[in-house]
């Protein structure tokens, strides 16, 4: 935890969100499908990725065909952040080679063996800050700049960056 996933899932979404033809972010899956089970789960995800708040699913096989039918020839773009449990990807059910071609599915999680049971092709492990760039974040938090403003805080803080060793959340 804090080491910046949902963050660059957001500047993701930010820079190639307009590219696709269709578009759908779950920012906290397991929230989501922890408060209201695989039911609403599924309407949740299926509403954001056709942009439509008239839809009402009952059932969770009807809603995986109607959503594969209407994907299948569109462009798409699925962003799913904080996945705990292969559940949580199955009772989805949506795979890309039933996308449309050039489609994209991310999958963020803290744990790197969900990914590997669902068959991800590659998993991105985010590094830990270089000095440099713990330094600028510490600046720009405290200071609002991206320098050390004074020179008696210098010492201060790089104590915080040989405490937070790259971490982030921690910065």
């Amino acid at each position: 935890g804090g080491m910046g996933k949902t963050t660059l899932a957001m500047v993701l979404i930010k820079r190639v969100s307009h590219q696709f033809g269709a578009f759908c972010d779950i920012i906290d899956v397991r929230k989501i499908y922890g408060l209201h089970g695989p039911l609403v789960h599924k309407s949740k995800f299926y509403i954001k990725f056709l942009a439509t708040n008239t839809i009402k699913i009952c059932n969770l096989y009807n809603a995986t065909k109607s959503m594969r039918s209407k994907l299948c020839r569109k462009r798409s773009l699925l962003i799913l952040d904080n996945v705990d449990h292969v559940e949580q990807l199955e009772k989805i059910a949506v795979i890309r080679g039933l996308l449309g071609e050039g489609s994209r599915i991310f999958i963020i999680s803290r744990d790197e063996h969900i990914l590997k049971l669902y068959g991800l092709e590659a998993v991105y492990q985010v590094p830990l800050l270089n000095w440099a760039n713990s330094l600028q974040l510490l600046c720009r938090k405290a200071f609002k700049f991206d320098h050390i403003i004074m020179s008696y805080y210098e010492e201060l803080a790089h104590s915080i960056l040989h405490y937070s060793n790259g971490l982030p959340l921690t910065l």
